[in-house]
């Protein structure tokens, strides 16, 4: 439920609840006084009013007719008794003394002084926490004598304090019905604002380790406007952390790069400088040497070029900042094309490239052709680079197939090499690790070629690994998602 609505209802309810509450209040005072029926109540008060008006009545008509008739003592009793009736009754005097009091009057106020009273001739009486109004009637008795009654009745069929304890009543209901709605309301408000503040807080010290869990709608509703903020927040702090953690790992891999490229660095530069050393120093004194010393200047020359060229393409690729141009293209012709151009390298250093095509059909895929050429150049050079340092006598081959399978394209290369040891394999993707075989100058590795596969094929939403083949030699597979039917395009 939105923070509106609920303010709005929540004014609702202080406007309606504490009229309920006071109506239940005072219908337990009602109850209380042994009144059991409201309409009962309400239609004697009714008749209350409506006889004490015939009795009114009946009483001017004898008075000014028939004054005889009060100094009739049956009269006078029958008279009140039914007065009495109706919560009302009268005073009678004659030349200014009381003759005769309303039994129901005495009975309300039996110490009250009625000759008092009959004097002072108040227009109002309160008798046993109930107002009483007061009509006097002037009229002449047989004798001559001056008579008055002073009728007394009821007005209101409530005590006079049922006014007072209402009153208080309902500025108590008014009061705590605010109070609670105001405290619920607000708690609702304020406790996630709190959390809110505390989380700021926590981050403003660098500190992004304290979730916010913003409170789930009962029911399946929509959040209101702070859950909302909540969750807002909540994932600001999830991106923020992201973010921080990978520009950590940013600075974790700059620092491992500048390490690697030292070190990598390090032993071409050297071995350039001695070689340039030994020409200046005479070393080379034959034109054969000379040329021998410039040749080995020139490949540590292009194997730093060639490494600095990895690095840096390594270093936007970890920090994803490469952008891919895809293209549509039939995976199985792509690499009919590409191991055509390879073949011809490949067979100078007598090295056999196979191709199997087991496609059966066109597979279409969105790829980068430039980012996945250099896929495949550095596994094949990968390939030949372990089978030519091997040493061993055996027939140096390269088999690429390729087949789909569910909705991806499988490449696989397999060589004749000498195959992973078994606790490389889980690390051979990794940036700057080598195998055991290839730690030294003369491999030429500079254990970036199969990370910047890796990075490559993920970046086309594909995966990578490499596994040993039962009869000898490596085997490297690629997976890359092809294209549903009506994606496809145009073939580059």
């Amino acid at each position: 439920m939105s923070i509106k609505i609920k303010l709005y209802m929540s004014y609702l309810a202080m406007a309606i609840v504490p009229v309920i509450l006071l109506m239940l209040f005072m219908l337990f005072l009602f109850f209380a006084g042994n009144n059991q029926d409201l309409r009962e109540f309400t239609e004697a008060q009714k008749n209350e009013s409506f006889n004490q008006a015939i009795i009114y009545g009946e009483l001017l008509y004898v008075l000014r007719d028939e004054s005889e008739k009060m100094e009739d003592p049956a009269y006078i009793s029958g008279m009140q008794q039914r007065l009495s009736e109706q919560w009302a009754g009268f005073l009678l005097t004659k030349d200014g003394v009381i003759t005769d009091v309303s039994p129901f009057l005495n009975e309300l106020s039996p110490d009250e002084d009625w000759q008092r009273i009959a004097d002072e001739e108040r227009d109002e009486l309160r008798l046993k926490h109930y107002r009483f109004k007061s009509k006097a009637i002037a009229f002449p008795f047989k004798d001559g004598s001056e008579g008055e009654l002073l009728l007394y009745y009821r007005l209101e069929p409530v005590p006079i304090f049922w006014h007072r304890v209402t009153m208080a009543a309902g500025l108590i209901i008014v009061c705590l019905t605010g109070l609670l709605l105001t405290y619920f309301v607000s708690r609702s408000i304020i406790r996630p604002i709190r959390s809110l503040r505390a989380a700021a807080l926590k981050i403003k010290d660098g500190d992004l380790s304290q979730e916010l869990r913003p409170q789930k709608p009962v029911g399946g509703g929509n959040q209101n406007e702070i859950d909302q903020l909540s969750a807002a927040f909540e994932e600001m702090r999830i991106r923020l952390k992201h973010s921080i953690e990978q520009s950590l790992q940013y600075e974790d891999n700059r620092k491992m790069l500048l390490s690697h490229i030292s070190h990598d660095l390090k032993t071409p530069i050297s071995a350039i400088k001695g070689y340039v050393e030994g020409i200046m120093d005479g070393i080379a004194n034959t034109e054969e040497k000379r040329q021998r010393y410039m040749q080995t200047i020139y490949r540590k020359a292009s194997d730093m070029d060639q490494l600095i060229d990895e690095l840096f393409l390594f270093s936007k690729l970890d920090m994803h900042k490469v952008v891919f141009d895809f293209k549509t293209v039939d995976i199985a012709r792509y690499l009919e094309y590409l191991l055509d151009e390879q073949r011809f390298e490949m067979e100078k250093s007598d090295v056999k490239l196979l191709f199997q095509d087991a496609s059966e059909g066109p597979m279409l895929a969105a790829v980068d052709p430039d980012k996945l050429y250099r896929v495949f150049t550095n596994m094949l050079n990968n390939s030949v680079k372990y089978m030519l340092h091997d040493g061993a006598p055996r027939e140096h081959q390269v088999t690429v197939k390729v087949r789909k399978e569910k909705d991806f394209a499988k490449i696989e290369i397999e060589d004749t090499g000498p195959g992973i040891d078994a606790e490389d394999l889980p690390y051979i993707f990794d940036g700057f690790y080598r195998a055991e075989q290839s730690r030294n100058s003369e491999t030429g590795g500079s254990g970036l070629g199969l990370a910047i596969v890796k990075q490559i094929v993920e970046g086309h939403g594909g995966i990578v690994w490499a596994e040993n083949r039962n009869s000898g030699g490596a085997r490297f597979c690629i997976k890359l998602p092809l294209m549903s039917e009506n994606q496809g395009g145009d073939t580059a």
